[in-house]
């Protein structure tokens, strides 16, 4: 839990001004709102809460904060003495480093990494990797769209999803980024999830995606096919050896995404896949706890250019992308983009290495007990309240090699909300309940409330947004919010005593917070014409 500021407007002229350079250089999702935290109630300064949001986003921890102020102390030393693009290159090459070490894909022969302001950003961009082998068609297979994020789609396929774009400048949503890259591209949705918000079979799934595949190559496209590693309610789709049957049978006609953007893999299976030559969109801002829009793609020889250096992206792509972001090999296509940097970027990875690297450093065992209590104890706590109704809660898988994948383990848990009525919670008051409960609202509490509900009212929980999963039987859009754990938690759970001198402690402080999080969500039934006072 942060151990910091609680308010925006209680920041010294110094922290704004860094906490205001840690929301720049992406779009309006980053843009505060009057009570100080952006669109998915996550915050650029530290703040007091239990981060429960990491499938969303993630509120900057003061070990994140620390070291974003430390990396733009250096780049500044080293501007005066440089220039500020090249400092600005030096620190965009030791992000670049670093991730490829912690991640342990350092040695993966031409790997190359590109700095993203987001996960959907990277998907534009690895449109145009798969885009070079050839002129013709593409058809971008997106898989479970409403669950791997907002923009996803108008991105696949070249075109802008914000109105407010890294670079600064204001663009219509849709348009394209690029003019030919754009028409050259189809995007096809595939549903992981039925009108009744059940999950499709994996054999339903994989037989839509290879036929899919078979009429795209058949009338002489690309397929771009999206494998989904975590979606934010946790659905992992294609499989994997279905995924690997269709590249052995169409070799290049098809181009396989790894959509991790989560950050909810082992290092084991990044780097086979790596290998393989499949591409991996992933991010250092959810599970592993770095601040909101911290952006990477990951790309294997197999997909580069022949002569990389040579290599130049559209005129367009200059609204996404910086010198510093690119591996420095790129020469032509570093020159050819405006001279420019992103340095909120830059700060926001400065600030989500510190946390990849602490969550490698805590004790492995330690790790796994943590994860293995969540994945127990979530369900048996929150289903006790009448209000929340968990769906589709995965079997724990245990298994000889469970310990060293973090996808074996459910780190995530979705749940219907409902009024004491028992009318289902629609989006709108979803979204407004969630924001209560990343504040403290025990001012609105009446005379006489119990000590210990007095507590979960202070205490503020980060939780994943509202979730579009199907439709209710009335024909309204049935939503789900989320909890979830994230490196950052499970790091400070395995490590950090002041939660507790022994680890068993510090479980026990997890199943308070978990108790507290019901507690006041049941509050927040029973007190909304109040809080909305």
């Amino acid at each position: 839990m942060n151990d910091a500021f609680h308010r925006y407007d209680q920041l010294s002229d110094a922290d704004r001004a860094l906490a205001d350079l840690l929301h720049s250089g992406s779009d309006e999702r980053s843009m505060l709102s009057a009570d100080g935290l952006n669109k998915y109630c996550g915050a650029p300064y530290p703040r007091p809460v239990v981060a429960f949001g990491s499938c969303t986003a993630s509120t900057i921890t003061m070990r994140g904060w620390l070291a974003a102020r430390r990396a733009l102390k250096e780049l500044d030393e080293r501007a005066a003495d440089i220039g500020q693009l090249a400092a600005a290159d030096e620190l965009g090459r030791r992000i670049r480093r670093k991730l490829s070490h912690l991640l342990e894909v350092d040695d993966v022969d031409g790997l190359a990494v590109v700095l993203t302001p987001s996960g959907s950003d990277a998907e534009t961009i690895a449109l145009y990797f798969a885009a070079l082998a050839g002129d013709g068609p593409l058809a971008n297979i997106v898989v479970g769209a409403r669950e791997v994020g907002s923009g996803t789609v108008l991105a696949a396929g070249c075109r802008y999803f914000s109105e407010r774009v890294p670079s600064g400048l204001d663009k219509e949503p849709g348009t394209p980024v690029d003019e030919a890259l754009a028409a050259r591209t189809q995007v096809i949705q595939v549903k992981i999830r039925n009108d009744q918000a059940n999950e499709r079979s994996p054999d339903e799934l994989d037989a839509e995606i290879q036929a899919l595949v078979a009429d795209a190559v058949g009338r002489g496209a690309r397929a771009i096919v999206h494998i989904v590693a975590h979606s934010k309610t946790g659905v992992h789709a294609p499989r994997l050896d279905t995924m690997n049957t269709l590249v052995s049978r169409y070799g290049d006609r098809v181009v396989p995404i790894i959509d991790a953007a989560q950050g909810r893999f082992s290092r084991r299976g990044l780097r086979d896949y790596i290998s393989r030559g499949y591409m991996v969109i992933m991010t250092g801002s959810k599970f592993y706890g770095g601040p909101s829009f911290s952006g990477c793609l990951l790309l294997p020889r197999r997909v580069l250019p022949q002569n990389s250096a040579e290599m130049v992206f559209p005129a367009g792509f200059s609204d996404y992308l910086t010198p510093a972001q690119l591996p420095d090999a790129w020469s032509a296509a570093r020159a050819a983009l405006a001279q420019k940097l992103n340095l909120g970027l830059l700060l926001r990875w400065s600030a989500a290495i510190a946390e990849i690297d602490a969550y490698y450093e805590a004790p492995g065992q330690s790790r796994y007990r943590v994860l293995r209590f969540f994945e127990a104890q979530t369900p048996i706590i929150l289903g006790r309240s009448p209000l929340l109704e968990l769906i589709n809660v995965p079997v724990p898988v245990f298994d000889d090699t469970s310990e060293r994948l973090l996808e074996s383990k459910t780190t995530v848990f979705s749940f219907r909300v409902k009024a004491r009525a028992g009318r289902q919670l629609d989006q709108p008051t979803l979204a407004r309940w969630v924001r209560w409960m990343n504040q403290d609202i025990s001012a609105a509490a009446p005379p006489a409330t119990p000590d210990h509900i007095l507590a979960a009212t202070r205490t503020c929980f980060q939780l994943g947004q509202a979730v579009h999963v199907g439709e209710q039987s009335s024909g309204e859009h049935d939503h789900v919010i989320r909890v979830a754990i994230g490196g950052d938690l499970i790091t400070n759970i395995s490590t950090d005593t002041a939660l507790g001198a022994s680890l068993d402690n510090r479980l026990a402080w997890l199943s308070s917070k978990l108790e507290q999080l019901r507690i006041k969500i049941e509050y927040i039934a029973d007190h909304e014409a109040l809080l909305q006072c």
